[in-house]
């Protein structure tokens, strides 16, 4: 999936919701009767009402520097285990820990207040006028799965400088502090557990628990690796991740699409009104080995047969369901011994399903 700029409206967009939270507003209405104007006051701590002609000549200042941005997304892209175009980056590899150092980098050069916690999510604060009030955030993530795109995540977190940095180019100075976060490990590609870094932010303490015994597939545990990147120094005790209730006002998340529904109507930017509720199943079969060539079909019990039969229920089950946007996936399927002479002992497969909410 490319991401088409479009004159820049994508990001934009990004620069219009955060300067929405900011004060900087198009909409015109009397805040005593609007609850919406009054909900974007409350966040803002601006009488967005009152500023009228503020709004206007802040807004025509606005310049997205497109042409660095996609430098800094093609830079990016290099730190990968697999060539280019493709990104392969996983969690507290040699190329994750120098992809987070270019984006801590980044934050330094936009004059951003850095710190990490103790799993690397990684936050880059712009201090605000009254920097008591509880700040804005935005951001996504930059871990990739094998052979992924660049975009995936980089645009939330390379876009959310950026427009800081227009804010910034254009003058304006916020009453609430701005804050760029990188959430360590979106994807669960090494661990098996998904959005790692904001769960453990919003306070999941059996996630938290859970880590202190989590192994990969090479038997490498969590706190281990976490160690080797540099995190995770305190033993067995992620509780310092866990925020406060009210450590912010507001997060809003650039994304790009990552189906072909937007480009297929030629639409450049699209609300999420839905989230995705994501489980996954490990499935072990067991059957009989022996060989392909002379075990007769009638005696067999095939693992391999099994598995193949469930990834086709899962098809199944998804296309009847009634539901256009339920989607189930077998993105693993293993066979034991793995040999074209042998009949499979043994099979793994690993299903993704996702029902909209």
């Amino acid at each position: 999936m490319s991401l088409r700029f479009c004159n820049s409206h994508s990001l934009y967009h990004l620069l219009l919701v955060l300067v929405i939270f900011c004060s900087i507003s198009t909409i015109y209405a009397e805040a005593n009767e609007d609850p919406t104007i009054r909900t974007m006051e409350a966040f803002s701590g601006y009488p967005i009402h009152e500023s009228n002609s503020f709004v206007t000549n802040l807004a025509s200042s606005l310049s997205v520097d497109t042409e660095t941005l996609q430098k800094r997304i093609d830079e990016l892209s290099t730190f990968s285990d697999t060539p280019a175009p493709s990104v392969t980056r996983v969690l507290y590899t040699e190329n994750d820990v120098l992809a987070r150092s270019y984006i801590k980098n980044l934050m330094g050069l936009s004059g951003l207040s850095v710190r990490e916690d103790a799993v690397g999510n990684i936050f880059g604060r712009w201090i605000g006028n009254e920097a008591e009030l509880a700040p804005v955030a935005t951001g996504s993530h930059i871990d990739a799965i094998p052979y992924s795109g660049k975009y995936d995540g980089v645009v939330g977190v390379l876009g959310a400088i950026e427009a800081i940095n227009v804010l910034k180019r254009s003058g304006f100075k916020p009453r609430r502090s701005l804050e760029v976060i990188m959430f360590t490990s979106e994807e669960p590609t090494r661990y098996g557990i998904s959005c790692l870094g904001s769960r453990l932010l919003a306070g999941i303490e059996s996630l938290a628990k859970d880590l202190t015994s989590t192994v990969d597939g090479q038997n490498i545990s969590f706190l281990d690796a976490a160690r080797s990147a540099g995190y995770a120094k305190e033993p067995n005790d992620l509780s310092s991740v866990f925020l406060k209730k009210g450590s912010y006002s507001a997060f809003v998340e650039l994304h790009i699409e990552q189906g072909p529904i937007l480009e297929e109507e030629g639409t450049s930017i699209g609300i999420v009104t839905a989230i995705a509720a994501p489980a996954s199943i490990k499935v072990d079969f067991e059957g009989n080995g022996g060989h392909a060539g002379a075990v007769l079909m009638p005696n067999r019990n095939d693992a391999g047969l099994a598995a193949a039969e469930l990834a086709l229920a899962v098809e199944k089950h998804v296309l009847e369901s009634g539901s256009i946007d339920t989607v189930g996936t077998v993105g693993i399927l293993e066979l034991h011994p793995g040999a074209i002479n042998s009949i499979p002992s043994k099979s793994h497969l690993e299903i993704g399903y996702r029902q909209w909410a």
